[in-house]
């Protein structure tokens, strides 16, 4: 396993982390609670220390309590009893639901009341005391930024965070609250096919702001286990959020597979492993998130930090990426 620090908030964090989107169990298929509990044990067996979720993983399911908020949180306190301090322990705040009126309330908020109750509410959940860092999951582009360094001044105080962090916010508002009060770390989106956050992710890197990317497999399509157009439910997160698995995109990800295909025989691996070393290879990169739900996948995504790929390897993949993806996408835009 590889190690960065994240950003220079001082913690130094595995170049990969678990991501529990998938595990909540709910817009990602079939999903075994006491396999993903498996896969969690696995990846810290295997020298992963950092475990990225939300309340909101989960969130949906009409057969659990609260429609799965929380469920990820309750699985991976299941999962890491008696390794807490040897992990660092990541959620977020401010995605929520009004509980008169059910799912469909689902809001956007990091007011104070917000994150503090929400990070409460984690902590209750996860078995813990304190968090490594807390996320605003979602700008709500109503409360100030004034009002969200406060609380996560007042939550850095009394213990219960060591940082905080952004996702999915813009660089113009990441500057100014990093000027505020200094943010840990963003999560963008960002892939192989996924780039756009490129410019964003080098620039907080230079003011020693951390990057967790999500995302990072393309919703599953860098694993190259699929080859021909899935038929996914139409509630599935893969074609709701994502859009990787629909045409011409689709098509355009399987001719880069082409090439990833190539250089993952010469290095006897797959193309997911490819897919990790290409994002984890970047300075700007400290750790890429990923979802597995099985023992096994969790063993062969850490597997990839075994081997790097060689500048002429990057180089040959970015050229792939530009004629195939980017190239591809320009052409039809002039169209």
């Amino acid at each position: 396993m590889r190690y960065k620090e994240l950003g220079n908030t001082g913690l130094q964090i595995s170049a990969i982390t678990i991501g529990t989107w998938g595990i909540g169990g709910a817009g990602w298929g079939d999903i075994s609670r006491s396999a993903s509990v498996d896969a969690i044990r696995t990846a810290i067996d295997h020298g992963v220390n950092a475990i990225d979720t939300a309340p909101i993983y989960g969130f949906g399911n009409p057969n659990l309590p609260d429609f799965g908020y929380g469920c990820a949180e309750e699985i991976i306190r299941e999962a890491i009893v008696g390794q807490r301090d040897r992990l660092l322990l990541v959620t977020k705040c401010g995605l929520n639901y009004n509980r008169n009126i059910g799912p469909k309330s689902l809001y956007k908020r990091m007011t104070r009341a917000e994150i503090i109750e929400g990070c409460e509410g984690s902590l209750r959940r996860l078995g813990t005391d304190y968090l490594d860092l807390l996320f605003v999951h979602w700008p709500d582009d109503t409360t100030p930024l004034e009002e969200v360094a406060e609380a996560m001044q007042l939550l850095k105080t009394q213990g219960k965070i060591r940082c905080y962090g952004l996702s999915n916010f813009t660089q113009g508002d990441t500057l100014r609250a990093d000027a505020l009060l200094h943010v840990g770390a963003v999560q963008p989106q960002y892939s192989m096919v996924s780039r756009s956050s490129e410019a964003f992710m080098q620039a907080v890197h230079r003011r020693g702001i951390g990057s967790m990317t999500y995302g990072s497999l393309g919703a599953g399509v860098l694993t190259g286990v699929y080859r021909t157009l899935p038929q996914f439910s139409p509630n599935d997160t893969r074609v709701t959020f994502y859009d990787y698995f629909k045409k011409p995109k689709f098509s355009r990800i399987q001719a880069l597979l082409k090439t990833m295909d190539e250089i993952a025989a010469a290095h006897h691996a797959t193309p997911a492993q490819v897919a990790i070393n290409w994002s984890t290879q970047k300075d700007f990169v400290d750790t890429a998130i990923l979802g597995f739900s099985k023992p096994s996948h969790a063993v062969q995504n850490c597997a990839a930090l075994d081997w790097a790929l060689s500048s002429e390897e990057l180089a040959c993949l970015d050229r792939a990426i530009a004629l195939h993806l980017e190239g591809a996408e320009k052409s039809e835009e002039a169209q």
